[in-house]
């Protein structure tokens, strides 16, 4: 099996106390069935706590008791107390994998780092072309897939990469291209044609000029989405009372146009079960538009914002909204159903 690696990846290493978030904190952190078997095993008065704040779920899953919104087991120096007392290898294989990221298609395999770990979004923002070695070529025959629409993904992901990675446009351009060209590959992939030698890069000038619109949907989805954090819920409040237009400035575009790359090598190729690559440059729009209000509000308060206070944005938003399997599904929900949502409503009301 061919790996790919972005080429940031293998520079990753967890800041653990220094980290300015924490993995440990917000999230429900699921046992799987290996860590559990030896936490049952372990004696002493950890063994015993390890046994008492460990529970099943509503959805049946094995996790640890939250206390005050953190996991029981992350102490007061910020640090773990299983890899403190039972060592790296015996923690849980969430603990243990997070931040990263493999996505697995049988004949080749992706790896990625999520933007929801503050290290891993400073290294992706600050790595000069990032993605530069993030291509995939399907080399093979399998039975696991259709490979004629795998290669057909794999030439429209890279269409779509080229276009977000065009520094000749402010990214407000290069995200109306985006959705311009993904609702062509979406027409073809409807009608079943994966032909690979119809994808077309689209011109400038088809890109379209812009309407201007109302973007507080937006916002009033993210609202309705699973929130941990009150801060965040606060955040979108204050930013929704200015979102009659969305504001991606100048100024954001090199982080938005890392962003959007990651989101693409993150969910471009789910559209292999799905049939549907809009939904991708959907989050992406969702993410710039919230993102770029929060620093127009947080700009205006603090009299401007730095690239740590932006990567923190990033960072914030992917921790709230991806990592959540009822988020996802809500999000595909309205994407699909909600007119607001149309291709041509975002492309009106970009900026």
């Amino acid at each position: 099996m061919k790996h790919i690696y972005p080429k940031f990846y293998d520079k990753f290493k967890c800041t653990a106390g220094k980290c300015p978030d924490s993995c440990c904190k917000d999230w429900d952190i699921e046992v799987d069935d290996r860590a559990q078997e030896f936490y049952e095993s372990a004696g002493g008065e950890f063994g015993k706590k390890l046994k008492r704040l460990t529970e099943i779920d509503g959805d049946g899953d094995r996790i640890f008791v939250s206390q005050n919104g953190k996991c029981p087991f992350w102490n007061d120096k910020r640090l773990c107390d299983i890899y403190i007392n039972l060592g790296e290898e015996h923690l849980c294989d969430t603990c243990k994998k997070f931040p990263r990221i493999t996505q697995n298609y049988s004949v080749f395999a992706e790896h990625m780092l999520s933007f929801a770990c503050p290290e891993a979004a400073r290294l992706m923002l600050s790595e000069k072309n990032a993605f530069a070695r993030y291509e995939t070529r399907l080399d093979t025959v399998t039975e696991d897939f259709d490979c004629d629409l795998m290669r057909f993904l794999l030439k429209a992901r890279k269409i779509t990469f080229e276009i977000f990675g065009d520094g000749s446009l402010d990214f407000s351009s290069r995200l109306k291209l985006a959705l311009q060209f993904n609702s062509s590959v979406q027409d073809l992939l409807c009608s079943e044609s994966y032909d690979s030698g119809l994808l077309k890069k689209p011109g400038i000038n088809n890109c379209g000029s812009s309407e201007g619109g109302d973007c507080k949907f937006i916002f009033s989805l993210h609202k309705k989405l699973d929130i941990m954090s009150g801060k965040w819920r606060d955040l979108l409040d204050k930013t929704e009372r200015s979102a009659d237009l969305p504001s991606i400035h100048g100024s954001f575009d090199d982080e938005f146009s890392v962003t959007a790359q990651y989101y693409l090598y993150r969910y471009y190729l789910t559209a292999l079960d799905r049939l549907d690559v809009l939904s991708t440059i959907k989050r992406i729009v969702c993410c710039c538009v919230v993102v770029g209000k929060a620093e127009d509000y947080l700009s205006s308060v603090n009299g401007g914002i730095s690239f740590e206070e932006r990567t923190r944005l990033l960072q914030r938003y992917s921790k709230e909204v991806e990592h959540s399997y009822e988020n996802s599904e809500m999000l595909e929900e309205e994407f699909f159903t909600n007119p607001d949502f149309s291709t041509e409503n975002l492309m009106k009301i970009l900026d």
